[in-house]
């Protein structure tokens, strides 16, 4: 079940980025001027976000996940949504740098006034990081009033 999620999600991905391709290359409004689609390349990170070293550290970001990952997950058990929140994660910060690294850019095509410009992948991206969290902190408070 979960290769067929992660399959849908980068073919909506894909197919996403394809139609900005074709036909957002003028400002599309959305709501107002606060949110609109319009086609973008993004050649740093995330978000637009512009730390040139941060672009390079990408890999170890996502060995550092993976360690931070395996290290909580001996401490919570039987947690499937823990399980797929974190592989979610990974998975499509894996796509979006899988794509860095042949195209050597992301296409992205969200804005959001005063923000940045993002794609599917990190949107995804941020509410499963946001699921994350709030399980691992939820399991931490569970922990520490057992204790």
């Amino acid at each position: 079940m979960f290769y067929l999620i992660i399959i849908i999600w980068i073919i909506l991905d894909l197919f996403t980025k394809n139609l900005a391709l074709k036909y957002l290359q003028d400002k599309l409004n959305i709501l107002w001027d606060f949110l609109y689609l319009q086609y973008t390349e993004n050649s740093w990170v995330a978000f637009s976000t512009q730390i040139p070293w941060l672009k390079y550290l990408t890999i170890i970001l996502i060995i550092a996940i993976i360690y931070y990952y395996f290290s909580e997950k001996k401490k919570i058990k039987n947690n499937n949504l823990l399980d797929l929140s974190f592989w979610l994660i990974l998975a499509w910060a894996i796509w979006n740098w899988i794509e860095r690294i042949f195209n050597g850019k992301v296409i992205d095509f969200i804005w959001v006034k005063y923000f940045s410009v993002f794609n599917l992948a990190d949107s995804f991206i941020t509410i499963w990081a946001i699921i994350y969290l709030y399980i691992l902190l939820k399991s931490k408070n569970v922990n520490s009033k057992t204790n």
